[in-house]
């Protein structure tokens, strides 16, 4: 095993591998995963790496998970990277989109559960609670599942029915609730369940889903054969852009690659608190009450100091963009066979904007995350499909789309 401990990512106070809900005790900032890098440089490498079954668990070297424990795994992982063709007006013949939409409940949110469950079944937990707008809830339900653990999502009103009947489906009890701390707080504190979400305001995630986040950067080298230039990421807490952050910057201190890409957060324009904090130089991230946007899952009113840690410490900026924009970079990914929900659209139609302002250049390798999928929320496209279905047409209509016109 080459993880060490957990370290606080603000005051560097050590602890040891444990069930650390709320931070740092010291100073309550963000704990992360350390290793023992100068052991792992000896026995990893790309080369390696690519031999393995693509999976969160090829890279098992870089995970905290001790050897010969039990990996709570669906396949999650290894997906592919697409590259955006230069037609439609996209500028970057660079560009590239990492398609998340294709782990096993449709969403990065499975690398988080595969590395975060198994680490609440190597410490004992037989009961997972987590809060959602939908993905993270209908992941933790699968891998709860997997694991034969008791599991418990408290879900944002506005979360999808069919997200929500999935989560039973898996198992799960679920609680249809707006105001959802009190009752993950009192799961934890007062019943000893394992939290797969914040616990904190800031807020601060559990430093073990992180370690299932980064593993989006190894993927990233392995299908560029490079780092890219630059990474985006749409943002809601943090901790999703923080992860791949921490995954760059330990495949270029092993020497596996010879730069880190600038991290830019995606954020929609009626729910940009990040946005505001890189803006003014804010050393918090701000919160905005009642954030409106059709991309829920990044329509959270605060965020987390590590997210602005990653985008600062990386050369990289937050930029905002408007419904419309999410809604047509969606219509363009759908036109290359990619289906995104409108918060992972809202990375693509970032690259775009920043490609606009001089940040991104035409000949820099830019990285989308595409973290979700679109049928996952069905309810987005009412309304905004341009055309209309062929209903019982008549013969002379089949006649001329059978020949082309």
């Amino acid at each position: 095993m080459f993880a060490k401990g957990l370290r606080c990512t603000r005051c560097a106070a050590d602890y040891d591998l444990g069930p650390y809900f709320r931070g740092c005790p010291a100073c309550g900032e963000a704990l992360e995963v350390m290793y023992n890098e100068a052991a792992v440089r000896s026995v990893v490498s790309l080369e390696r790496w690519s031999r393995r079954s693509a999976s969160v668990w090829r890279y098992a070297e870089l995970l905290p998970l001790p050897a010969g424990a039990e990996r709570i795994t669906l396949g999650e992982g290894g997906t592919p990277m697409i590259r955006v063709p230069r037609t439609g007006g996209n500028p970057l013949p660079f560009l590239y989109l990492q398609n998340e939409t294709v782990n096993p409940t449709y969403a990065f949110k499975d690398r988080f559960h595969s590395v975060s469950i198994s680490m609440a079944r190597r410490l004992g937990f037989d009961g997972v609670v987590c809060s959602t707008t939908g993905n993270h809830g209908m992941s933790a339900a699968a891998y709860a599942a997997r694991a034969g653990m008791r599991c418990v999502v408290l879900a944002d009103p506005r979360a999808p029915k069919e997200q929500r009947d999935w989560m039973r489906l898996f198992g799960a009890t679920v609680v249809v609730e707006m105001n959802r701390k009190p009752p993950l707080q009192a799961f934890v504190e007062e019943h000893g369940w394992y939290p797969s979400t914040y616990m904190t305001p800031m807020p601060v995630s559990t430093p073990y889903g992180v370690e299932g986040y980064k593993t989006m950067a190894y993927d990233a080298v392995l299908s560029l054969g490079r780092a890219p230039d630059h990474y985006l990421f749409p943002v809601a807490a943090g901790d999703g852009l923080y992860g791949p952050w921490k995954g760059f910057q330990e495949l270029y201190r092993l020497g596996l690659t010879e730069s880190v890409p600038r991290m830019h957060g995606v954020q929609a324009a009626g729910a940009n608190p990040i946005v505001e904090a890189i803006e003014k130089g804010l050393a918090d991230v701000p919160v905005h009450p009642g954030p409106e946007t059709v991309a829920l899952s990044i329509a959270d009113d605060t965020g987390g100091r590590i997210a602005l840690q990653a985008i600062r410490d990386s050369g990289g900026t937050a930029v905002e963009v408007t419904d419309a924009a999410i809604f047509e970079a969606l219509r363009r990914a759908a036109r290359i066979g990619v289906s995104p929900e409108p918060a992972s659209a809202a990375a693509l139609a970032g690259a775009w904007e920043l490609a606009r302002q001089g940040v991104i250049e035409p000949g820099d390798f830019v990285v989308c995350c595409i973290t979700g999928a679109g049928p996952k929320w069905p309810g987005v496209l009412s309304g905004r499909v341009p055309g209309e279905e062929l209903v019982n047409p008549g013969q002379d209509v089949l006649d001329g789309l059978m020949s082309g016109h």
